[in-house]
């Protein structure tokens, strides 16, 4: 049998370990910088403000918002009180192309965003 590490876990032990930790994480609104998925869904918190995208107005926009089935450029205005990320596909899905931080503007390629 295949061990994982040197304590002697098996593999598949120390696998479900790893998830447990990711989706405790994720649960707890901790989102991994490398753009991959969490395990368990995230806690979204509400912005309060209205986001400019498109000059369509979205007030208190809350978790991810898919604006465009396509990347291209989108002129993003931020007057919520937090930062907004532009994400390359639908379903905030892809890699963040940009982060937009409150009070400010930018015309990023993406099709998705989410604040917070």
């Amino acid at each position: 049998m295949v061990r994982f590490g040197r304590d002697g876990i098996p593999w598949r032990r120390g696998l479900l370990t790893i998830g447990a930790v990711l989706a405790a994480g994720a649960a707890m609104g901790v989102v991994p910088e490398s753009g991959a998925h969490p395990v368990a869904p995230i806690l979204t918190q509400t912005a309060s403000g209205t986001l400019s995208v498109d000059g369509h107005d979205y007030g208190d926009p809350a978790g991810c918002l898919t604006v465009r089935k396509v990347p291209r450029r989108l002129a993003v205005v931020n007057h919520t009180a937090q930062e907004v990320r532009v994400y390359l596909l639908p379903g905030c899905k892809g890699g963040v192309t940009n982060v937009v931080e409150p009070g400010r503007s930018a015309t990023p390629l993406g099709a998705s965003i989410q604040t917070g």
